[in-house]
């Protein structure tokens, strides 16, 4: 009964609303008295939140002598309650929008945790409209819903890697570059969606994930060409079947080393 109530309060009641609409819901009719004395709560909480309920039309008043008070049906009611949220969403929804217009929309959202990580992901992947672009060693089989609806609405997935992700009949463009591969431990994610928004990520020396998305247009293109930029060269690896990248072209760099 507890997930219930809990449930209910989502939907704006207070906690001795709920207790009282589950009972009524359960026993019938019933006047405040005899609800307080089933509840254990006092009387005058128990009226006050009948007359907040009736206000609402969740309880209708039977009896006014006797203040006999019956539940509105749940289905009727949710049906009321879920216009009602739908209606506010949509409205709140377009103002916010509306007002949202008027401010720099470049941003910075830092992301920790691999479940955080990987939610914020699949919420991107579905609102791609045209192209996506990833760079990842994790399991594209967490992805399969997304990627599934994403090919149901023709958005072009490109996928590159360093571990073999083995991505069987997912509906993805696929570059695998073994010359490098990643660390077994590793996790690591670059994603753009439609070269308007990208997420990177990456698991830190604890192994906690930690991640940054951007609609920053310096950052989403850097990361672009990223992700081009290894597909290039594996294609010309295996084009000219060599590595193309020997000692005469590498610079001596930190960045190299790594």
């Amino acid at each position: 009964m507890n997930e219930i109530i809990e449930s209910l309060e989502k939907f704006g009641f207070s906690r001795t609303e709920a207790s009282v609409y589950l009972n009524l819901v359960q026993k019938g009719a019933r006047n405040g008295s005899q609800i307080a004395k089933d509840l254990n709560i006092s009387r005058s909480s128990i009226y006050s939140a009948l007359e907040n309920l009736y206000s609402r039309a969740v309880v209708y008043l039977l009896q006014a002598e006797s203040r006999t008070y019956k539940a509105e049906d749940p289905d009727l009611l949710f049906e009321k309650l879920k216009k009602t949220y739908c209606h506010s969403a949509d409205f709140l929804r377009k103002r916010l929008t509306e007002l949202n217009k008027n401010e720099d929309n470049s941003y910075y959202l830092n992301i920790r945790g691999f479940e955080n990580f990987l939610e914020k992901a699949k919420q991107l992947l579905l609102s791609a409209e045209t192209e996506i672009y990833i760079n990842t060693c994790i399991d594209l089989n967490l992805f399969s819903s997304e990627l599934k609806t994403l090919e149901k609405r023709n958005i072009r997935v490109i996928v590159f890697t360093f571990t073999d992700l083995k991505p069987g009949d997912l509906p993805v463009e696929y570059y695998y570059n073994s010359i490098r591969p990643s660390e077994i431990d590793e996790i690591r994610m670059m994603l753009v969606i439609d070269r308007q928004k990208t997420l990177i990520g990456s698991s830190g020396k604890d192994g906690e994930v930690i991640g940054t998305f951007t609609d920053n247009p310096l950052l989403v293109s850097i990361v672009s060409e990223h992700i081009h930029q290894d597909i290039y060269l594996l294609k010309l690896r295996e084009k000219y079947r060599k590595d193309l990248i020997g000692k005469d072209i590498l610079l001596g760099t930190l960045q190299e080393n790594q």
